[in-house]
């Protein structure tokens, strides 16, 4: 009896529109406000539509079709509802208990990320403690040196433990954990320590905001403890952050197994796919699932799987269209699943086959699955209720920068975005059977998108860096359009969220907020409380003309590099790809510096935010002195810092983007403007070391400081031509390796020395990871420079950069300049082919970096002939 009611129902919600709409005819014109049916769903016209005009071409922009879609018809007949149609209940929803949100999100973030740093160290601390290159013996005991600081090192664990040399010296384990500044403190504790942070911390064990190291195996397999729960600032003063974070309890997920993949709304509900990694036991709040969190009515509903008999053991993605859920479990079921949005309730399924997991896009006409070879194309068309509908595909998209992260369609067309690049597909071209190519593929890295009816909202990853600049990205669609589909200047551009950089491998917008989702967090933030960088097209300010004898009186000049280098050393800042330096000290005050020893006329002074994708002209300068200095306020240049593009495509303006901004990035990865601001110039000065240095790629950071965790024993305090001498060995260098001799030998290697290159632990033998190693070199080192009294700058590092800590002392570098270039090319060698690699101390490592020796060597030897080299 149930069941028959269950027709009846069917059919009496469904009268409406299935006896009021008939079935599309090609030959027919429509006008506006009639409905047909068309493939199981009714559209509506939106104004005259002739002959066939179908409502196959719908897109989600309504501008793009005379019809809009009405709702799906439900034309189900009674003879089609059958008891194996009858499906279950959907799952009933829980009301979730209203928990406060203690610990602030960004703190929560800092947290993992500090004991992702420790779990890193100790690893890297337990293999040191293996190689019998590194420890020794003392008193029967087992230690390694650090610094000249003895560890001992547990009998049991193989893990250091802290000496305790009295309670008011954490020397000991900041020297372990380097990383951790004065913001943190330590405490010991059984031969480890505890580290709370100043600020923000509480040392509540169970209930508190604390990281721990125990070398006893107290803590289990990664001996560090993360307790992240009241992790809040100390009083009310603090601004009220713009973030709303939305904790996973709220969508059922256990907030230790977090593993969340990909997040949908459909109306009031936000949804999560939580997919734990294969390593957790598959029960009850931590297997896979689908958690439904209504906003509107505080319940969650969790889905774990299609019926109790079968459950999900994976999922992969999730995508919403109109009034239904698509559940991509293709690597673990091979299947797509379809849930009704409004009732939670299994409607039917999708099998398909294909290689490793699916990342899906749905329209319409199109279920778009891609996976590890490319991406699959299918026709969108509805099977029965509790049905499992095998498919096949209709066409394929060939991949240009490998599997995406994430798919859009914007009208007909559909973009790909990928940490390696992005692309646009015409799916107007497909035809069956055929792989189809993307009309452009020179678009930038990105790894999360979605739409609003105004913009493409889009995480770009600068990947020139090794600490990738994210951003946020909201391109306006009609110019995306107008631009032939390739993105140009962004109209908004947020990098920190609260001080915070933006993060997140998920993202939904609606018109009012962006939420973003990371494994374990879900925030959320309005639209209008974006700190942003703004750009607007066809616009025009005036560029400022500064006169070097006529300054504003708020500016100031001075020397550098002279005796006495009154400067400090600290202050000594550039970058090897612009020797004339301009920084933004703070998001008020901006420093111009030129490095060079040449007089410089008529300077155009240019800047870029990472990821821009213009350069904005700062100022024109009609003279700057060698190894001169200016500082003055932004605000000089223009007083709202608005400058225009080089191109003359519109104007940035910078006030919310620095407004967030401190002038240094920290420990915890809060970027500065002096780490988020590139620079460039242009001279009239005609110059040959100026010619010299135009064709160097690199893009390099260099910078010095006098002491290396305070050691005196191998370091000295530097003067003027020392850091010039430094400066000059680091450009000749950089000239070095991006000239064609270098690449050619690189990427022809075997072939001019006989063997494989064999650099830090890694074989190069194909052309893909030659051109890894060389875009790295160019663009992901960073030179921390440390004056030696003798020898080269321990490699054994605590920066984040590929070669962080370098230094030459005076004889080595008498050497360099006599042309004795070995031992340097040796730890050269280290320098540019690893991070945290310590396999073999003390320097230079001949057996593992002989291989670049030579190869930079010959390239030196080549050019210094020719005379080409800078210095």
């Amino acid at each position: 009896m149930r069941k028959k009611l269950l027709s009846m129902a069917i059919l009496l919600t469904a009268s409406s529109s299935l006896f009021a709409a008939e079935m599309y005819d090609p030959n027919k014109n429509y006008s506006t406000k009639e409905q047909v049916q068309f493939n199981g769903n009714i559209f509506e016209a939106q104004w005259w539509v002739n002959q066939n005009e179908s409502p196959a071409t719908i897109t989600q922009n309504t501008w793009e079709s005379p019809w809009i879609f009405i709702s799906a018809s439900e034309a189900i007949t009674s003879e089609a509802i059958t008891p194996e149609d009858v499906l279950p209940l959907p799952p009933p929803a829980e009301v979730i208990p209203e928990i406060e949100q203690v610990s602030q999100v960004k703190y929560v973030q800092i947290m993992n990320e500090m004991a992702a740093q420790m779990v890193q160290r100790v690893s890297e601390l337990k293999k040191y403690a293996q190689n019998p290159d590194f420890y020794f013996f003392k008193d029967g005991k087992k230690f390694i040196k650090i610094n000249d600081i003895d560890y001992e090192i547990d009998a049991e664990h193989g893990t250091p433990i802290i000496p305790l040399r009295n309670w008011a010296d954490d020397s000991a384990t900041r020297n372990l954990f380097s990383f951790f500044d004065q913001d943190w403190e330590f405490s010991m504790y059984e031969g480890g320590a505890v580290v709370v942070n100043k600020t923000w911390g509480n040392y509540d064990w169970g209930n508190g905001c604390v990281l721990e190291y125990l070398p006893n195996g107290h803590l289990e397999s990664d001996y560090v403890l993360n307790e992240a729960f009241t992790c809040m600032d100390g009083s009310d003063k603090h601004e009220k952050p713009d973030a709303t974070s939305i904790a996973p309890y709220k969508f059922g997920v256990d907030v230790a197994h977090s593993n969340m993949v990909s997040i949908e709304q459909l109306g009031d509900k936000l949804i999560v796919a939580q997919s734990p990694s294969a390593g957790n036991s598959p029960m009850v709040g931590i297997s896979p699932m689908v958690g439904i969190y209504d906003t509107k009515a505080n319940t969650t509903t969790k889905i774990l799987g299609i019926s109790e008999a079968q459950p999900y053991k994976g999922l992969d993605d999730l995508r919403s269209h109109k009034s239904q859920l698509f559940v991509s479990a293709i690597s673990a079921h091979d299947r797509i699943d379809v849930f009704n949005g409004e009732t939670n309730q299994y409607q039917y399924s999708y099998a398909v086959q294909h290689n490793g997991s699916g990342k899906i896009a749905v329209n319409d006409q199109y279920i778009l699955v891609a996976d590890a070879d490319h991406i699959a194309v299918y026709h969108n068309t509805p099977a029965t209720l509790g049905e499992t509908k095998s498919i096949q595909p209709f066409a394929y998209l060939a991949y240009a920068h490998g599997r995406p992260f994430t798919l859009e369609f914007i009208g007909s067309k559909l973009l790909t975005g990928g940490s390696q690049g992005s692309a646009v597909y015409d799916l107007a071209a497909l035809s069956q059977n055929i792989t189809l190519q993307p009309m452009h593929k020179n678009l930038g890295a990105f790894e999360s998108m979605d739409a609003n009816d105004n913009y493409i909202f889009v995480k770009e990853n600068n990947g020139q860096h090794i600490d990738a600049t994210t951003r946020f990205a909201m391109y306006d669609i009609q110019q995306f359009i107008a631009n032939d589909y390739q993105f140009k200047d962004a109209a908004k551009a947020v990098y920190l969220l609260d001080n915070f950089w933006v993060s997140g491998h998920d993202l939904i917008v609606n018109n009012n907020e962006i939420i973003t989702l990371t494994p374990s967090i879900i925030e959320s933030v309005p639209l209008d409380k974006l700190d942003t960088l703004d750009f607007t097209p066809n616009a025009y300010v005036p560029t400022a003309q500064l006169e070097f004898d006529a300054l504003p009186q708020t500016a100031s000049v001075r020397k550098i590099l002279q005796d006495g280098l009154t400067e400090g050393s600290q202050s000594i800042s550039a970058n090897i790809d612009s020797l004339v330096n301009i920084r933004l000290l703070d998001r008020n005050t901006v420093e111009i510096t030129n490095f060079t020893g040449i007089d410089l006329s008529n300077l155009d002074l240019d800047i870029k935010a990472h990821s821009q994708h213009n350069w904005a002209r700062l100022a024109n300068l009609d003279k700057l002195p060698a190894y001169t200095r200016i500082t003055l306020p932004i605000t000089d240049l223009n007083i709202d810092k608005s400058f225009n593009t080089t191109d003359g495509s519109g104007v940035y303006n910078y006030t919310g983007m620095l407004s967030t901004l401190d002038g240094q990035g920290n420990t915890y990865g809060h970027y500065g403007t002096q780490h988020l601001i590139d620079s460039r110039f242009a001279t009239e000065t005609k110059h040959p070391l100026l010619d010299k240095l135009n064709k160097i790629t690199a893009t390099w950071d260099i910078s010095f400081t006098d002491m290396l965790l305070g050691s005196t024993n191998t370091e000295t305090p530097w003067d003027a031509n020392s850091i010039k001498r430094h400066i000059e060995l680091l450009t000749n260098v950089a000239y070095i390796v991006s000239s064609d001799s270098f690449k050619n030998k690189l990427m022809n290697y075997k072939e001019n020395y006989g063997h494989d290159l064999y650099l830090y632990g890694t074989t190069f033998k194909t052309k893909a990871q030659k051109e890894s190693l060389l875009n790295k070199t160019l663009n992901s080192n960073g030179f921390v420079n440390y004056r030696q009294t003798s020898g080269f700058q321990n490699t054994f590092s605590f920066g984040k950069s590929a070669g962080t800590v370098f230094g030459v002392s005076d004889k080595e570098l008498d050497k360099v300049e006599r042309g004795e270039m070995q031992d340097f090319a040796l730890y050269l060698g280290e320098q540019f082919g690893q991070n945290w690699y310590h396999d073999c101390p003390p320097m230079p490592c001949t057996w593992t970096e002989i291989h670049f020796a030579k190869l930079f060597v010959d390239v030196y030897n080549e050019l210094d002939k020719a005379g080409e080299l800078p210095y």
